[in-house]
């Protein structure tokens, strides 16, 4: 070989010639694979980039789904006591302001949604007329003595009966200029005009926009939560503002269609995706950086780039090798040359020997490449069929002929009766995983996939799709035409002894989704999509489960009803959270469970998220409570444990357990204080009643907080602060008006009411008739010793 190099490059003409060739050889080669490399990262990058974009687009429409549902229930609190016959009668009341049974009554309304909400920071109720705020705490108070007037300007502002959000500088002397304080407004009357006053909730900025569900998003991720007005955004990583340098890269594009743009962002590109929402105005606007969008492809690109290397190396030696066979002629001519300077005779051989080598020579070759071709082919066949079946179940063609056309090329042999798509989904898979080795893994789902062929290989032909993943993918063919009808049952059929026979062999159980039956090539993707979507079911019926896409239900359009829900069971678990376990307490547990069974056709991963929230509610309730957490961990703990969970009964058990044991635990570190504290309010009332009193005041001699002071009484007592009082009141003047003959003005006064119309407009609203008629019923009979009967 060397010899023959020597000889060849010794010649200018053949030399160039050579390289000539060998050049256009090498460039071929490098040209087709650099093109295969660019295209293949192109499309790759546009797979990644696709997938993104949905998945933001899900993500961001989950967090406006349940931030509405969040406002909503604030909306509603402010529609209900603006729908309140006492809230309406103190808005009418006029210039001497509200009487004190309407104030009571709006203030026992306002610190039950102060307290039942986490959200509200603080709410109040101002009236116009007397130019007065009662909030949750105290009573009417003017409002050039309020501690918040900043939102004044806004309630002068608004001109119809409404409610509506505002973004305003927080009211703190003390603040720090990039504080904010979301605040909604609604004015009322509800349903006339002028307006006479307003509700004004104040929003927890802390807990209402770091919601711990959003945490489960991609490294680098953020969503952001614009304002109505577009002035202002929210981090929900953190709960914050949104510094307005950052903010103003998307706040001249939110007014616009575009629903997604990558800008410069941080020192270097990001993407970004915004949604709005109908309801509530608010945006809701999801941003990743660009680097991390394409982590996967770049990997795949340098693998791509160290595998283009490599075979454009191969290629340059095949190239030279081939070359140098090409031109084993041109040696032989030359060496024939220089034979014929010699003996003619010796020359004969020579040509002959140079002929004949050249021409088996080339044979040889041919029939060596010919078979190492095959050999690798035969070798990478499987692999290139898996590819096909690959593109089969996630792309959607039109080209059917083309599809029929590769079946045949791949030697998949199918008939043109339809195609549908079977996927075996493994039960408790994190068991599976945890019971089993790789290899033992991948040797179970490779027996699946031959039982169910073999099963149902007098009605189909199946191939298998290979993953190492939970699922086992068969791509059907039927053998002969077949009715919708016969389809229908000869599936189900074969599903049934699918499922009964991996049962009997592996002591295993399987969920089946069936797709429906397509009659092109090109549809083969939609059954598999089908027959996923009918595997959501499981999540609600259980483990063992047959789910034909032509039986499943429809997907129910709101999940805020569920949301809604929810939150009001959780309202009912909290208020008998501190007491002993009871029928009660069981019953609202229960009422989660039943709430889950009516959520059947909702996305399993937002109910999963949905009881997370109560769970986290939960812990935070009873962190403020006194209750320590059992580990630094807890709530990560649980969100872990819950996530693994396949089904919706499963998720329904661990949120029951949970709540069920955190109350034992309160009841078992129950301390006495709470006994101790109530009976010194207790005992302040009994001397007290008769006088101006309030809840708050008491809190601050006890260095309460008057919240916390307010659940230890009703937690004890059953009842209201206010609704005790009054309830002793009227206890006092019915003795008094049975035993004395003070007057009725007199009595009231003597229990606390200066007012003889409130004091009797409580009595008859509590004892159903006035005090002079009670006095006439029940107090006894004298006879008037001057006068004649």
């Amino acid at each position: 070989m060397i010899s023959l190099i020597q000889i060849a490059f010794s010649n200018f003409k053949f030399r160039s010639l050579f390289f000539r060739i060998l050049f256009l050889l090498i460039l071929l080669v490098v040209i087709t694979v650099l093109v295969v490399v660019f295209f293949a990262n192109r499309y790759s990058q546009n797979v990644v980039r696709t997938e993104v974009k949905q998945s933001s687009f899900q993500m961001l429409e989950q967090t406006r789904r349940l931030m509405d549902t969040l406002l909503n229930d604030v909306d509603q609190i402010t529609v209900r006591l603006a729908q309140n016959r006492a809230f309406s009668a103190a808005m009418e009341s006029g210039a001497e302001g509200p009487s004190q049974p309407d104030t009571d009554q709006v203030h026992s309304y306002l610190l039950d949604s102060y307290i039942t909400s986490p959200y509200i920071e603080s709410i109040y109720v101002y009236y116009a007329a007397s130019d007065t705020v009662q909030t949750a705490l105290i009573g009417p108070t003017k409002s050039k003595k309020f501690d918040d007037p900043d939102w004044l300007p806004y309630y002068h502002s608004m001109t119809r009966t409404e409610g509506k959000w505002f973004v305003r500088e927080y009211p703190d002397d003390n603040k720090n200029l990039s504080e904010t304080q979301v605040t909604l407004i609604r004015t009322t009357p509800w349903a006339s005009s002028p307006i006479q006053g307003a509700i004004v909730v104040n929003m927890n900025q802390q807990a209402l926009f770091q919601i711990p569900s959003f945490r489960l998003m991609r490294q680098g991720e953020e969503i952001w939560m614009v304002s109505p007005d577009a002035t202002l955004a929210f981090n929900s990583n953190t709960g914050l503002q949104v510094p307005s340098q950052e903010f103003s890269v998307v706040q001249n594009k939110l007014g616009s269609d575009i629903s997604a743009f990558t800008d410069h962002f941080r020192g270097s590109e990001f993407s970004f995706t915004a949604v709005s929402s109908p309801y509530s105005g608010w945006k809701y606007v999801d941003l990743i950086p660009t680097s991390s969008l394409y982590k996967s492809s770049k990997e795949i690109q340098s693998f791509m780039m160290i595998l283009m290397a490599f075979s454009i190396l191969a290629a340059v030696l095949v190239a030279f090798y081939i070359t140098l066979r090409i031109y084993s002629p041109i040696h032989s001519l030359v060496q024939l040359v220089n034979n014929k300077k010699g003996d003619w005779r010796s020359a004969v051989p020579v040509r002959e020997q140079s002929e004949l080598a050249m021409l088996f020579s080339a044979f040889i070759s041919m029939k060596e490449q010919g078979a190492e071709m095959e050999i690798q082919l035969k070798d990478n066949w499987p692999v290139l069929q898996q590819s096909f079946l690959q593109q089969l179940i996630h792309e959607r063609s039109k080209l059917h002929e083309d599809r029929f056309a590769k079946f045949a090329y791949y030697q998949l042999s199918v008939t043109r009766c339809g195609f549908f798509v079977i996927v075996i989904r493994i039960d408790d898979y994190h068991a599976y995983v945890n019971k089993y080795g790789s290899f033992d893994q991948s040797l179970i789902r490779y027996f699946i996939a031959k039982l169910a062929g073999e099963l149902g290989g007098h009605m189909y032909r199946s191939y298998p799709l290979h993953t190492e993943s939970r699922d086992v993918i068969l791509v059907c063919n039927p053998e002969e035409n077949m009715s919708t009808e016969a389809f229908c049952q000869g599936a189900l059929e074969t599903a049934e002894r699918m499922r009964a026979a991996i049962r009997e062999y592996l002591q295993l159980t399987v969920s089946t989704g069936i797709g429906e039956l397509k009659l092109q090539a090109g549809d083969i993707s939609e059954s598999y999509r089908e027959a996923v979507d009918a595997l959501e079911s499981r999540a609600f019926k259980g483990y063992g489960l047959i789910a034909p896409s032509w039986l499943v239900r429809e997907k129910k359009p709101g999940d805020h009803l569920l949301i809604r829900k929810l939150a009001e069971l959780k309202r009912e678990i909290f208020l008998l959270f501190r007491e002993e376990p009871s029928k009660s307490f069981e019953e609202e547990l229960q009422k989660l469970g039943d709430a889950a069974e009516d959520a059947e056709g909702l996305p399993f991963a937002l109910i999963q998220h949905a009881y997370f929230q109560i769970m986290v509610e939960v812990f935070q309730r009873s962190t403020e409570l006194g209750l320590p957490a059992q580990t630094d961990n807890e709530l990560a703990m649980l969100q872990e444990k819950l996530m693994r969970l396949e089904t919706v009964e499963d998720v329904v058990h661990v949120t029951q357990d949970y709540i069920r044991q955190t109350n034992l635990r309160f009841h078992a570190e129950k301390k006495s204080e709470p006994e101790s504290v109530v009976k010194q309010i207790l005992d302040y009332i009994q001397v007290n009643f008769d006088k101006e009193i309030s809840l708050g005041g008491i809190a601050d001699q006890l260095q309460l907080d008057p919240s916390y002071a307010s659940r230890l009484f009703r937690q004890e007592i059953s009842i209201t602060f206010m609704d005790y009082v009054i309830s002793l009141r009227l206890e006092k003047a019915k003795e008094l008006l049975q035993m004395s003959e003070k007057t009725v003005k007199d009595i009231g006064a003597s229990v606390g009411y200066a007012n003889q119309r409130s004091f009797n407009r409580i009595f008859k609203k509590h004892e159903g008739m006035t005090p002079g008629e009670f006095r006439d019923i029940h107090a006894p009979k004298k006879l008037h010793r001057e006068e004649i009967y």
